[in-house]
């Protein structure tokens, strides 16, 4: 089983056990209270759904699609030499502070941000690029005004004409430049592997579908939650295909 053990909250319920044994009642073993992490199929190798407190969740509540972006980043970042490893859009610090090196985010303000430029600013070349749920925010006004030539598609064929390899996730129902292009009859490189996923309205189970099976709109299972439903996965190195074939 790859990517998260669950690390986070069993963290959580051995602290509460602590206290516990402080105060004299009555200690509850962590597995009576632990959930299973929910587990998903991808490339025909299962994996435990990601959990975190941070824009991730834990069951049995619903998840968001971070719990499945994480757990391939996971297994992709374990298999490179993370000096070589760039991220476009600020997400594993808020997860794994320091696991990237370099960090590019035009606006956010933490400060394992190395690079707070656009991503067309960025020379890619010889790098190995992650990219977790950051395509689809270009050209939406959330990097501030877009120029023509900077949209979604602009940057994928960027990333894919400089970078050496790169696990890029975009989901449905965000960007409709997206999805019209990505989740419709958009051609990607030889070496490219795209995989769609998308998961139940209310559940947090994930499986591999069509291009239009995961055209799922975007949006709450219930009136507090934003979450996407269908994603896609782009990869170019075939390092979780090997995963699979071990």
């Amino acid at each position: 089983m790859a990517g998260n053990r669950g690390f986070e909250y069993r963290r959580l319920v051995d602290g509460a056990n602590i206290l516990l044994r402080r105060t004299g009642l009555t200690l509850v073993p962590r597995w009576r209270i632990e959930p299973l992490a929910p587990v998903f199929s991808f490339r025909q190798r299962q994996y435990e759904c990601f959990c975190h407190r941070y824009n991730c969740g834990y069951p049995p509540l619903r998840m968001t699609e971070r719990s499945l972006e994480l757990a391939l980043a996971d297994v992709w970042l374990e298999r490179l030499d993370a000096d070589h490893v760039i991220e476009t859009g600020a997400v594993t610090p808020y997860y794994w502070p320091r696991r990237v090196s370099a960090v590019v985010d035009p606006f956010d303000s933490h400060p394992q941000v190395t690079h707070h430029e656009s991503l067309f600013a960025c020379d890619f070349s010889g790098r190995d690029v992650l990219a977790i749920s950051t395509l689809e925010h270009i050209s939406v006004g959330d990097y501030g005004p877009a120029k023509p030539d900077e949209t979604p598609v602009h940057a994928l064929e960027k990333i894919c004409r400089e970078s050496r390899r790169f696990l890029i996730t975009v989901p449905y129902g965000f960007n409709a430049a997206v999805d019209d292009t990505l989740f419709a009859d958009y051609r990607f490189g030889a070496d490219v592997c795209a995989t769609y996923m998308v998961r139940s309205v209310r559940g947090n189970d994930w499986r591999e579908a069509s291009a239009r099976e995961a055209a799922v709109p975007y949006g709450p299972a219930t009136r507090d939650e934003h979450s996407a439903n269908g994603l896609l996965i782009l990869e170019r190195g075939g390092l979780l295909n090997s995963v699979a074939r071990a």
